[in-house]
């Protein structure tokens, strides 16, 4: 008797999105979601956080940069373990490091305590990275791939801007550890929802654990009902492949990937330092805490916009020509931001379109990441990308403190930072001189660059 064969993979991708599916999307996007209300509540919070600790506010730019260093050390280590392990169970692993040390940072009474628990959140946020971005495509049919990964990553940006809403309001009656409480409890609820709820990814649970049996509750789930006891389930991908961080620099890619880190760098660094240090900057101007923090919920609302356009963008004109006017349109836009910082509505404009621009030109980075490597190789080459956006994120506010602490004005700061934007999309035009030399066959997968 010969037995019949189910691959999940094709199943997937030719079947209508179930609910189940839709529902791994939507708790993915939801750990995004509070990824953005962590990255600009420690911004918002930072004149009080200064005063209770005696501290001035250019000290506190190592603080900004704990959290980002910890997520990107957590987005190259969580990425790389998820594929031995699983990704549900370190997604629920950074979702508790998220909620725990997010609470601990409303008691936090010392500088070296603060920074602590600033670092093992960011390890969670950045963690969370690779194993949500890997679910939501494992679980989202081939032809809807990029529209619901940019989709579930447009969350993080409308996190940030609900959340400086929502700050703004709590700052006003309850003071700023209230900011980190409900920032801290949030987390651990949907870690307890994950863990209820939230299904591994079936082509993990096929390739790399062989459990057939809880594939197969997870395929009943998605309203395939009864397979046959013989029936054997396989999914695209090779047991005995293995990825390695060396593997993204053969073949005649380093040059490639270097480049490509470059728009990675700046527009992530851009995008989190003016987050981070438009609410201190406006403060120094006599502005109130609260309107800098409805001020940078604006910042949130472009790059929610411009990651919900970059993919159209891009599939109409083309990734350069789509990239390269975003970042000096971005690179306009800060250096805009750095002379408005007195005025509520001039900073809400800038902050806006550094969002807008700075969002299409990032999510244009991302996709030029998951086109340039093969598919073995292709989660390996986004997270080392990913992380070098981290490190930007890590970089740039920590250059903004040590600015102001030698009496460098906001504008002259935003200048500076204008030129990075500038130089990452002159990387960009570089990137495309080497991958016009590339073969044809690699040239055919980078349709978008045509």
């Amino acid at each position: 008797m010969v037995s019949s064969s189910l691959n999940v993979s094709r199943l997937i991708d030719e079947r209508p999105i179930s609910g189940l599916q839709i529902a791994v999307i939507a708790l993915c996007g939801l750990i995004n979601f509070f990824d953005g209300i962590d990255t600009q509540s420690i911004g918002v919070a930072a004149p009080f956080i200064a005063k209770s600790l005696d501290l001035t506010i250019p000290q506190l730019g190592p603080v900004f940069s704990a959290a980002l260093l910890g997520a990107a050390l957590g987005a190259i280590g969580f990425g790389a373990v998820a594929d031995k392990v699983g990704r549900k169970r370190l997604l629920l692993i950074a979702s508790v490091l998220i909620g725990v040390f997010t609470l601990l940072t409303a008691f936090a009474h010392s500088f070296g305590a603060l920074m602590l628990c600033r670092f093992l959140a960011g390890i969670g946020l950045g963690g969370a990275t690779p194993c949500f971005i890997a679910l939501t495509a494992e679980y989202t049919p081939e032809r809807h791939r990029a529209t619901c990964v940019t989709l579930m990553w447009s969350s993080f940006p409308l996190g940030a801007m609900t959340g400086a809403l929502v700050n703004s309001r709590l700052l006003e009656h309850f003071g700023w550890q209230m900011i980190f409480y409900i920032g801290g409890v949030l987390p651990l609820v949907i870690a307890v929802i994950l863990a209820i709820w939230l299904p591994e990814s079936l082509k993990f649970l096929i390739v790399r654990r062989n459990d057939t049996a809880t594939a197969r509750r997870i395929l009943r789930r998605m309203g395939l009902g009864a397979i046959a006891d013989g029936t054997v389930l396989t999914a695209d991908g090779d047991k005995t492949e293995r990825a390695s961080f060396a593997s993204i620099f053969r073949e005649g890619r380093a040059l490639g990937t270097l480049l490509i880190w470059v728009p990675f760098f700046t527009g992530f660094g851009i995008l989190t330092l003016t987050v981070l240090w438009t609410p201190s900057l406006m403060g120094m101007n006599g502005i109130s805490p609260a309107d800098g923090a409805f001020v940078v919920a604006f910042n949130g609302l472009g790059a929610f916009v411009g990651q919900a356009i970059a993919g159209r963008c891009i599939e109409r004109f083309g990734i350069v020509p789509t990239m390269v006017p975003a970042f000096i349109l971005g690179a306009a836009a800060t250096i805009g931001l750095g002379y408005s910082v007195a005025s509520v509505p001039a900073a809400a404009l800038c902050i806006g379109l550094v969002g807008l621009f700075l969002g299409i030109g990032t999510a244009g980075a991302i996709a030029l990441a998951a086109e340039i490597y093969p598919t073995a190789i292709r989660a390996t080459g986004v997270g080392l990308s990913m992380a070098v956006g981290r490190f930007g994120q890590v970089c740039a506010p920590y250059f903004v403190g040590q600015m102001l602490a030698i009496g460098t004005l906001p504008g002259q700061i935003m200048v500076s930072a204008g030129g990075a934007a500038i130089i990452g999309g002159v990387f960009v035009l570089f990137f495309k001189m080497w991958f016009s030399r590339r073969p044809m066959t690699a040239a055919s997968e980078l349709k978008a660059t045509s």
